[in-house]
């Protein structure tokens, strides 16, 4: 490795004081909306070093398997030999950011029985997105169909939810009913402290207050749009809640998932 890389590593390791799993990353070059290039997806993975994080899961979306599967599988492997040979201490983990809907859950179980959509580095764990929009009916639904055939739904950035908060009566805790159905929890670490909207910090933060959360992700996408942020919101997690209950989202959690 390149001495700067090796002196900041050192310097990394003298001084670490947070320490995260990445699940939830676009960083495939060209796969997706995610980084652009071989140089953009190194940047960005030794930005997030420099936070704290050596190990992240690649979740392209689901959208780019069916596109371009080989392209992905491809770009999946040209970054991790890059990463081997110039940040040696990074591991890269395969997976997917699965769209779900009322009127696609068809497709994804299928897609899912035959591997064609990468589950969180091939355990039983599928990083699952709602629309926005979402409602409690049609989110329970789709994780019963998951669930039912033997996927552990994990809801990615599941703070941007709105509808399945329970401001409105008709939804309740619909939160609650996930996590009691069976489904996991991802947050994306920045929504703690950095997110501009309120709603959507609010959420996160009622999130970890209840003890709902699993996972932390970055959901970064690229250097000039959501670029890795996990160092702020790390530290006013270990500032305002319990360090063993965020040891676990963290990594903890997540080292489960990568068998370490």
């Amino acid at each position: 490795a390149p001495d700067c890389f090796i002196f900041v590593r050192k310097t990394m390791m003298d001084n670490e004081k947070y320490k995260m799993h990445d699940i939830h990353m676009h960083i495939i070059p060209g796969a997706d909306d995610g980084s652009w290039s071989l140089d953009m997806s190194l940047s960005m993975i030794y930005m997030a070093f420099q936070q704290g994080i050596e190990r992240i899961i690649a979740t392209p979306h689901s959208s780019a398997f069916d596109q371009h599967p080989e392209l992905v599988k491809e770009g999946f492997q040209e970054l991790k030999d890059h990463i081997a040979k110039r940040l040696p201490w990074i591991r890269l983990y395969s997976g997917c950011e699965v769209a779900c809907s009322a009127g696609n859950m068809e497709k994804v179980l299928e897609r899912l029985q035959k591997g064609s959509y990468p589950t969180l580095n091939h355990t039983d764990h599928v990083l699952t997105e709602f629309s926005v929009r979402i409602e409690k009916e049609e989110a329970v639904s789709c994780a019963k169909q998951l669930l039912t055939a033997g996927w552990i739904p994990v809801l990615a950035h599941a703070e941007r939810y709105r509808q399945l908060f329970g401001r409105e009566e008709k939804n309740g805790d619909c939160m609650r009913e996930l996590k009691d159905l069976g489904c996991r929890i991802q947050i994306n670490v920045y929504s703690v402290f950095d997110e501009e909207n309120e709603t959507i910090k609010q959420n996160a933060l009622d999130l970890v207050k209840n003890g709902y959360v699993d996972f932390l992700g970055t959901d970064a996408h690229r250097m000039n749009q959501r670029p890795p942020s996990a160092e702020a919101g790390l530290r006013f997690l270990y500032e305002n809640f319990d360090k063993d209950y965020i040891d676990r989202i963290a990594f903890l959690n997540g080292e489960e998932l990568l068998k370490i």
